[in-house]
Order: C-alpha cells, then structure tokens, then sequence
C-alpha cells in the first residue's frame, strides 16, 4: 500500500503540474497549486526514506491545492462544483491510502 500510494500521490501531482503548465497566465492560485504539488511531493520522499508517516504535509499539500483550483474557478467565474467535489474526494482518497500504507 506504501508504494501504490506514492504512485497514486506521484501521478496526481504531475496531473497537477501539467495544469498549471498548461495556463496561459499565471496567477496566485497557479502558486497555490504548485506549493501543494511541491509539498505532496515532499512528503513522497520523506515517507520513502524514512519509516515515519509525515501525513500532515501531505494534508497540508492537498488543501493548497484544492485552495488554488477554487481560486482559479472563483478568478474565472467558472465554478463546477461537482468537479470540485470529484477533486476532494480524490484527494482524501490518496491521502487514506498513503496514511493506512503505514
């Protein structure tokens, strides 16, 4: 579980970066995104190298980037909440699996 949750968190965030690279323009919500992506990222290598579960940075991760794509949906008057709902669960999806790998 420990693996097929680094892969889940690895494909999410490069899904992520890709977005953001994808923008034309760049805004704070496209910061907010790739801090979160960073973080995530962070706590992938931690919890590769060490055997403790840094699960807060990944929370942390996952909440700037769930702040940055409102943002950018509030900043483009273009709000789906059901796209939002489907990121959220998502995200705490990846977040158990990489808690309970442990």
């Amino acid at each position: 579980m420990r693996i097929f949750g680094a892969v889940l968190a690895i494909l999410y965030v490069g899904l992520m970066l890709f977005a953001v690279y994808k923008e034309k323009i760049k805004s704070a919500s496209s910061s907010f995104i790739v801090i979160g992506c960073l973080l995530v990222l962070l706590y992938t290598v931690l919890n590769i190298i060490w055997y403790k579960n840094f699960i807060v940075i990944m929370i942390i991760g996952m909440l700037n980037i769930s702040a940055g794509t409102l943002m950018n949906g509030f900043k483009k008057n273009n709000i789906h909440v059901h796209h939002h709902a489907i990121r959220l669960i998502v995200e705490i999806v990846i977040t158990v699996i990489c808690w309970t790998g442990r």
